[in-house]
């Protein structure tokens, strides 16, 4: 049950999977690709990208994510030739909102951690390449999670990228430590920020208040445990912290529509 909006595709077919190393004269002109999307990641070296009439600089670690049908043309910095990899794959999505979001992606996108693209790139290399047995889900799954970064890195684009990871590393505490309570001025203190400011960018970044976020976490927690089939509603209530049932049970047909017990029998 999706209860807000949120990204929900499935990676289909992949094209082509394909490391190029430097070359000096590697160039491509007015190419697209009209039934697959194009991922690629730059390992070193630089390249010029010309599109929507505007030149383009790619460097090391640059991510670059065109739409089907998006007409481009590269040339290879001859004096720095870039190495890169390049994928091609197609989506399949669950709904509007999804491919909406994600086909307004930015095209190019810089970041000081676009570090792991490295190792997923290169995983999914290797793996493309030796296609053993189950060589098609881990290279879907490969994927996945390079375009898990990529929403990452849209939803962070306006954002001082400080900021961004302090609320990220105190949205990730909470949840490790869901069954705790942590209080605005804990979680501020956490990140040395006043907590007005906090409040503010923590609401902002992840859409909720620390309140908000604290229960959702907590009755999504519960939920899962009470789909396992391992505990029952009292169990689950105090494993996520809330020691009034009653309290959770309310909490919890807010998030679900329907109360704890109810749940259990659908």
């Amino acid at each position: 049950m999706k209860t807000q909006n949120d990204y929900d595709f499935l990676v289909t077919t992949i094209g082509h999977v394909a490391e190029r190393l430097p070359n000096a004269d590697w160039k491509i002109s007015n190419i697209l690709h009209a039934d697959l999307y194009i991922l690629a990641y730059v390992i070193d070296g630089e390249a010029t990208y010309l599109f929507n009439n505007k030149s383009y600089n790619v460097k090391k670690g640059d991510i670059i994510f065109f739409k089907k049908g998006f007409l481009h043309t590269a040339f290879s910095n001859p004096r720095n030739p870039w190495h890169f990899y390049t994928i091609s794959f197609n989506v399949e999505f669950a709904d509007e909102w999804s491919k909406s979001k994600f086909e307004s992606f930015s095209p190019i996108v810089s970041s000081p951690t676009s570090y792991h693209m490295t190792s997923l790139m290169s995983g999914l290399n290797n793996t493309w390449t030796g296609k053993r047995p189950g060589y098609l889900i881990k290279s879907r799954s490969f994927i996945m999670d390079m375009l898990y970064y990529l929403i990452k890195e849209n939803n962070s684009a306006s954002w001082d990228i400080t900021h961004y990871q302090t609320i990220e590393k105190i949205a990730n505490m909470i949840q490790a430590n869901h069954a705790n309570n942590y209080s605005v001025e804990e979680l501020a203190k956490l990140s040395d920020l006043s907590p007005s400011h906090f409040r503010l960018l923590f609401k902002k970044i992840t859409g909720f208040t620390t309140v908000q976020y604290q229960n959702h976490i907590r009755i999504n927690k519960a939920r899962d445990l009470l789909l396992s089939g391992n505990c029952n509603v009292s169990e689950a209530s105090d494993t996520v912290g809330y020691h009034d049932i009653y309290y959770f049970s309310r909490l919890f047909k807010k998030k679900t529509g329907m109360n704890p017990s109810e749940f259990i029998k659908r």
